[in-house]
């Protein structure tokens, strides 16, 4: 096993249970017993695509990497994990209430100030087709829980490699954070795609549940974003067993999961408003209740600044420009993206303007003229 946690949570001095890391209102710790490989700036782009590579160097500094051999070998991402055999990469951090952490790493966590690059859709393809030709896997299983998740496959992951993936939401919306109310930690505890399918493969019996029968009643219960599948779709027959958990494992699990209601869900990335709100509702004096109104006033207005500096960019480029004749192409589509990332990051209105052709140097022109 390999695992990859930034592991800021436990002992966060804001975290009231220190030590801890729950992701339901049972406050059962996640956390205690946890290895951690790689961790803190260690939990890098390159770090990650260099472990899924089986990066010589890495392993000569005596760090963990992906073996050749498809039959050993599993890799955890934040608590999680990836079983290579047929491998699984999942993400489950609960308290990342802006987006999931293996976007995170994924696009590179700007908490670590010694990483400046991203890791994007098509790159991360193109790591995916490394193992492959490599034989770094038998069959590999993704789940992804982030906003705008979908973005990192749709029309780009091939359906003949052996890759299964399902992500929380499309490539044009968030996706949402639950165990919202807790009365005593003033964050989001787990996401709803990723609590879903965790507790899904908890309470199932793994050897005869099938990938496509977890997908379905994941989408069911993921009420507020919609969750997809991309990649080789035959492989939904297989039971979940043989991608995680111990496949020989006797059922010793009963029906006692939480349900989160609609009052606990938010949207992942405007949950960060919702301690804010909290703090403004419970202060006790009147400089707490200023200081919490202020931080939760600037918070909407940069939100509303935003919306409005979005209208008037789209206005202005659809009106003063043409999108080329020629179509992009998926790898030149991406290519805008990675042009203008730190905007359309934040806003589908301009993935929209990438797809439909306009050059991304007239998009950043423009961005810059708006923001100056």
């Amino acid at each position: 096993m390999i695992t990859f946690a930034y592991d800021d949570i436990a002992n966060n001095p804001k975290n009231p249970f220190k030590g801890k890391v729950f992701h339901d209102y049972n406050h059962v710790d996640v956390y205690n017993g946890v290895i951690i490989d790689y961790r803190g700036n260690d939990v890098t782009r390159d770090n990650f695509v260099r472990v899924l590579k089986g990066d010589k160097k890495l392993e000569n500094n005596k760090k963990k990497v992906l073996k050749r051999n498809p039959f050993k070998g599993k890799v955890f991402h934040d608590y999680n994990h990836v079983d290579v055999y047929n491998g699984v990469i999942i993400d489950y951090r609960g308290n990342d209430v802006t987006r999931d952490n293996f976007v995170r790493v994924l696009k590179g966590d700007k908490k670590l100030e010694n990483n400046k690059k991203k890791l994007y859709g098509m790159e991360l393809n193109d790591t995916l087709a490394y193992m492959h030709s490599n034989k770094k896997f038998n069959k590999l299983v993704l789940y992804v829980d982030a906003c705008y998740s979908g973005s990192m496959f749709r029309d780009i992951l091939p359906s003949n490699m052996g890759i299964y993936a399902t992500t929380s939401a499309k490539e044009d919306e968030g996706s949402h954070a639950i165990f919202c109310m807790d009365e005593e930690i003033d964050v989001c505890l787990a996401n709803e795609y990723s609590f879903h399918w965790i507790v899904d493969s908890e309470f199932k019996d793994l050897k005869t549940h099938t990938l496509e029968e977890q997908y379905v009643g994941v989408k069911r219960t993921t009420m507020f974003s919609h969750v997809m599948k991309y990649g080789e779709m035959t492989m939904g027959s297989l039971p979940v067993g043989k991608f995680q958990g111990h496949y020989d494992l006797l059922i010793h699990r009963n029906d006692g999961a939480i349900a989160p209601n609609a009052v606990d869900r938010k949207p992942s990335c405007q949950a960060h408003l919702l301690s804010r709100y909290r703090r403004l509702m419970q202060a006790a004096t009147e400089e707490e209740h200023e200081t919490a109104w202020r931080k939760l006033h600037r918070a909407l207005q940069l939100g509303h600044i935003v919306k409005n500096t979005f209208r008037d960019f789209v206005e202005d480029v659809t009106t003063h420009h043409k999108p080329s004749l020629k179509g992009l192409s998926k790898r030149d589509e991406l290519m805008c993206f990675k042009a203008v990332h730190e905007v359309a990051l934040h806003s589908p209105q301009l993935m929209e303007l990438c797809k439909a052709g306009y050059e991304a140097e007239t998009l950043i022109d423009y961005v810059r003229n708006i923001c100056s």
